[in-house]
């Protein structure tokens, strides 16, 4: 759609107020506000660049206060689409609690739909725990989070739950490979107001909820898969507690008298 200049708009009111006596003016005049509006809307979107200086600097410093939250708590809520092989959607939902102390301890549970897990780090070992199968596989450990999330990854193929809050603001969080970044507006979440932001990189559109203030913190994330045709989508909503400390306990793993010990499948 062509923009309306602003000059026509104006042009508009006045021969409104030419030619038309006063209470058809009054009426036309909320349409030619509106109209003007949506001028000025669309003026500056066509000026807005492609990547909003404004969109990333909040990324960065949202990684920045992430990165010095040294002991915190975060209870999500998960929804997800699965695309089967008959070509239908489902979404699965699930709950999670993230505990972290850092460099070296986390301890995550997830429950989903489809399954429960928990994840222990105590700073040497790691051990993943299908609770409900009465299963664990446990494996020596790096001496950080973020150490231990990219082997994970490269090694086994499994990944942390949020792995993310520990990459913003780092070099593993390249901006580079955004190519489309905007601030959309102000909203809340859970009673928390947050400046809502919008991003495209190749094969993923998502959006982040940053709560405003002294606390940066990421209170909503959702993530769409622009290279599948029925874009799939997966969101969080992430409720925090920064005023937290964690005894060693919460990170030690003590398997169940009737759990197996399997190990954990290694990359071809």
């Amino acid at each position: 759609m062509r923009p309306i200049p602003m000059s026509s708009a104006i042009a508009a009111v006045l021969a409104l107020a030419a030619t038309s006596g006063a209470e058809p003016a009054k009426a036309a005049a909320p349409m030619v506000v509106e109209a003007a509006e949506t001028a000025k809307s669309q003026e500056a979107n066509e000026k807005r660049p492609d990547k909003d200086p404004e969109a990333i600097a909040a990324l960065e410093k949202m990684g920045a206060f992430l990165r010095e939250q040294k002991s915190f708590t975060v209870h999500v809520t998960i929804d997800t689409d699965h695309v089967l092989e008959n070509g239908l959607m489902v979404r699965t939902s699930g709950v999670g609690e993230l505990r972290v102390r850092r460099p070296d301890h986390l301890r995550a549970d997830v429950t989903s739909d489809r399954k429960e897990r928990q994840f222990f780090f105590d700073g040497k070992k790691f051990t993943m725990n299908a609770q409900k199968l009465g299963y664990y596989a446990t494996i020596d450990a790096p001496s950080t989070i973020t150490e231990l999330a990219d082997e994970l990854e490269d090694r086994y193929s499994v990944q942390l739950p949020m792995v993310d809050l520990f990459r913003w603001g780092t070099d593993q969080a390249d901006t580079d490979q955004i190519k489309l970044a905007m601030k959309v507006g102000t909203s809340k979440i859970g009673g928390v107001e947050t400046d809502q932001y919008s991003f495209r990189q190749p094969g993923l559109d998502w959006q982040i909820w940053i709560e405003r203030g002294d606390h940066p913190l990421p209170r909503k994330l959702v993530l769409t898969t622009t290279d599948d045709p029925k874009r799939p989508e997966h969101a969080v909503t992430m409720t925090w507690n920064l005023d937290v400390k964690h005894e060693d306990s919460t990170f030690t793993f003590s398997p169940s008298k009737d759990s197996h010990q399997i190990a954990l499948e290694e990359n071809p």
